[in-house]
């Protein structure tokens, strides 16, 4: 049958219209079940706010509760007052008015990490190890540390004024430093390893880190003519803004690679990102990507590209699993809603997000088709569900509860603070001999290191209660014997877990030492993640198998 113009013109529109009615339709029960949920809402308020015994906060209740009804949907979609958004700026702002100090709370102390290269806090002399006792008035016990560096942080030009006390010399000082722009440096080490292998470390993606690591791979290349290899450590990075993420990701592939695309049920959310960009690392330098539990995010998207585009081989732990859009929509003058909007996938089409995200799934329609099997530029098989599988895995070593008693009380920072105090300064590289180890268990039993083993604290918690009645006070104890095992047992704890201990000490002195920088390089020296990447990268038979480019 053959239809003139005219006729096919009125096909057209009849459609247009079926369609345009369709849609209406469906929007029109969305705005009902809107109206009527709305409906529902303002009658509950109107009874609370009318009725109920005692006056209600009307503010107060209305934040909480909108709080409340988010907490129903995913842990990203949050509602957020104006102070609330500073460390969301601060990402995007890649900036802020500071005084330059890397803080951490050590024994309930607010503690100086390392002052920024550069900064206020540095050209004052200000050290690792150093106690921050008061923020000008403002004492910082009980403090938690978000709210201890937000009264640190402010205005470019105010001052602010600082109470320390540094371990081993007595009395206290005072260092009042006017805040300068702060740049936040996501790149916390870089440098060349061994047989021209070089390495990076990011540790977030805040505003300019590409432009950052894009200056480290630049140095690198400077520093060693015959650069062979790569290392991105993305290893405990929880990510950052996904523009950044796709400008690193830009620095490895080439021009015309797509990227990543997302998809969300509101049009503006469905893109799709392509790399724009020639390459700053030329494809004959190999890749490997660190990556742990602790990589999520923007982390995810740098690792989940490389791997895709076989640039690259991943290593290390499956990553955290977090693929997920958020866009902040501004409420009011002191309000904004941070809402997940879309979903992102990496270029084989895997969704990075893992399935149980929803803190309610009752209340959400799921539409995700859960494959769990795709395939990278050269065919090989990848494995879905969320997250980033390495193509070489490697278990973290597992600390003891000996060790981790250790860390949690604090007692390898507690030692290198010690440590300082009487030897002044101390040199780099740090080396931990069996003098200085002995030193230490001596400090453990001197400074009254209590650890317990598995079962032995609830039972010492019950020989307490049993103890406080009368007719247990005139036995002979029955739980000495008991306790004479579990001490045989713990002589031998300091002996058995030497390496770990020698690491733990080495990591603390090397920060007091140098910082966070010559904290990383010495970590550098004993990580088998790092010793296995330099491997693969320098057998090229094993790194070009493992990509697919050889069967």
């Amino acid at each position: 049958m053959r239809f003139t113009k005219s006729r096919l013109s009125k096909i057209t529109v009849v459609i247009l219209i079926f369609v345009t009615v369709i849609i209406a339709l469906a929007n029109t029960n969305i705005y009902k079940e809107i109206s009527n949920s709305i409906r529902l809402y303002n009658e509950v308020y109107r009874q609370l706010f009318s009725n109920y015994v005692d006056p209600i906060k009307a503010e107060e209740f209305t934040e909480k509760s909108i709080r409340l009804m988010m907490k129903e949907l995913d842990p990203y979609t949050v509602f957020m007052k104006d102070e609330e958004k500073e460390p969301l700026e601060i990402l995007t702002r890649g900036s802020y008015g500071g005084v330059g100090l890397r803080i951490s709370m050590r024994k309930d102390t607010l503690t100086v990490i390392a002052p920024m290269e550069g900064s206020p806090a540095s050209r004052a002399n200000i050290f690792p190890g150093d106690q921050i006792l008061k923020v000008d008035s403002t004492t910082t016990v009980g403090l938690n540390l978000d709210k201890a560096a937000k009264i640190i942080r402010g205005k470019i030009g105010s001052t602010v004024t600082l109470t320390i006390r540094r371990p081993g010399i007595p009395g206290l000082s005072e260092y009042t430093l006017a805040r300068e722009k702060i740049s936040v440096k996501d790149v916390s080490y870089s440098g060349m390893l061994q047989d021209h292998i070089g390495y990076i470390r990011l540790s977030g993606f805040s505003n300019g880190v590409s432009a950052e690591t894009r200056q480290a791979i630049l140095a690198l290349k400077k520093e060693d003519k015959h650069l062979q290899g790569l290392i991105l450590d993305l290893r405990g990075n929880p990510g950052g803004l996904l523009k950044e993420a796709l400008a690193v990701a830009e620095l490895f592939t080439q021009t015309g690679d797509t990227l990543l695309f997302t998809k969300g049920r509101a049009p503006a959310s469905n893109k799709v990102f392509i790399s724009r960009n020639k390459p700053t690392l030329p494809d004959d330098i190999k890749i490997a990507v660190l990556i742990n539990q602790g990589s999520a995010s923007a982390s995810e998207i740098v690792a989940g590209v490389i791997q895709d585009l076989d640039r690259g081989i991943v290593i290390g732990a499956p990553s955290f699993g977090k693929g997920l859009v958020q866009t902040i929509f501004k409420i009011d003058n002191s309000h904004s809603i941070k809402v997940t909007t879309a979903k992102y996938y990496i270029p084989s089409g895997r969704l990075i997000q893992r399935p149980d995200y929803l803190n309610n799934p009752d209340i959400v329609e799921q539409t995700d088709i859960n494959d769990t099997l795709f395939y990278s530029k050269n065919g090989r098989a990848l494995k879905s569900g969320g997250g980033i599988v390495p193509d070489i895995e490697i278990t973290p070593e597992k600390l003891t509860d000996f060790v981790r008693e250790l860390w949690r009380q604090n007692m390898f920072y507690s030692y290198a603070i010690k440590y300082k105090s009487e030897h002044g300064e101390i040199p780099t590289p740090v080396v931990v001999n069996d003098g200085l180890m002995e030193d230490f268990r001596e400090y453990l039993d001197k400074d009254g290191f209590v650890y317990y083993k598995k079962n032995e604290k609830e039972l010492r918690n019950l020989e307490k209660e049993l103890l406080k009645e009368e007719y247990f006070q005139s036995m002979e104890n029955p739980f000495k014997p008991i306790y004479a095992v579990y001490d045989s047992i713990k002589i031998s704890d300091y002996s058995n877990n030497y390496l770990a201990i020698k690491r733990g000490l080495t990591s603390e002195l090397s920060t007091l030492a140098g910082g966070l920088t010559e904290r990383i390089k010495n970590d550098l020296d004993s990580d088998p993640a790092i010793e296995k990447a330099i491997d693969i990268l320098i057998d090229e038979i094993g790194y070009q198998t493992n990509l697919g480019y050889i069967h």
